[in-house]
């Protein structure tokens, strides 16, 4: 799997259904119903973090922690070879009878880069991979997503429609919804 993950990308999909929530604990029961039948959840949209809703639904954790890696490994390379080329190889200066190859004055600066380029790496990563840039236009399957609702997301492929529309009854959705081609309609 490459770092933009084209799974959760909502383009191009086929029919989905959603389940409204007004209610935390609701759309945990939602997503424990369904996940429990065999149906596969797509996503679950809310204003803010829902801890333990990643494993129920079966979220795999992300690959940026081998980026972060990479990106502070490749920040502290940088500043080794910069620094030993500014004081061993370019300008090489005997100060106080200080090694020329390693000094411990070598080690702030190359924790300082590490740090550095981690920062900006990872924030770059996280913009790219989850499609943030200018002008990119969000992906929200309702306005009140960001404010007060929640969405649990079934894709309709191989799913019996009616089983997961009475799963979101049962758990309390206080709308069903249905998206087709990016256009949506009231179930029920």
């Amino acid at each position: 799997m490459g770092i933009i993950d084209k799974n959760v990308m909502l383009r191009n999909r086929g029919k989905m259904l959603l389940g409204v929530y007004e209610d935390e604990e609701k759309v945990m029961a939602a997503a424990k119903e369904l996940t429990g039948h065999g149906i596969p959840v797509l996503d679950v949209y809310t204003p803010y973090p829902l801890h333990g809703l990643d494993r129920i639904i079966g979220i795999k954790r992300t690959n940026l922690t081998v980026i972060a890696f990479i990106c502070g490994l490749t920040g502290f390379s940088l500043a080794a070879l910069m620094i030993w080329y500014m004081n061993v190889h370019d300008w090489p200066m005997n100060v106080g009878n200080k090694p020329l190859i390693f000094a411990t004055s070598w080690i702030p600066v190359m924790f300082e880069s590490t740090v550095l380029l981690t920062a900006f790496g990872m924030a770059f990563f996280f913009f790219w991979r989850n499609r943030l840039a200018h002008g990119i236009e969000p992906e929200l399957l309702d306005d009140r997503q960001t404010d007060d609702r929640m969405v649990v997301v079934v894709e309709a492929g191989n799913v019996n429609e009616q089983e997961v529309l009475s799963i979101y009854r049962k758990t309390g959705a206080v709308e069903l919804r249905e998206r087709l081609n990016g256009t949506q309609k009231v179930v029920g």
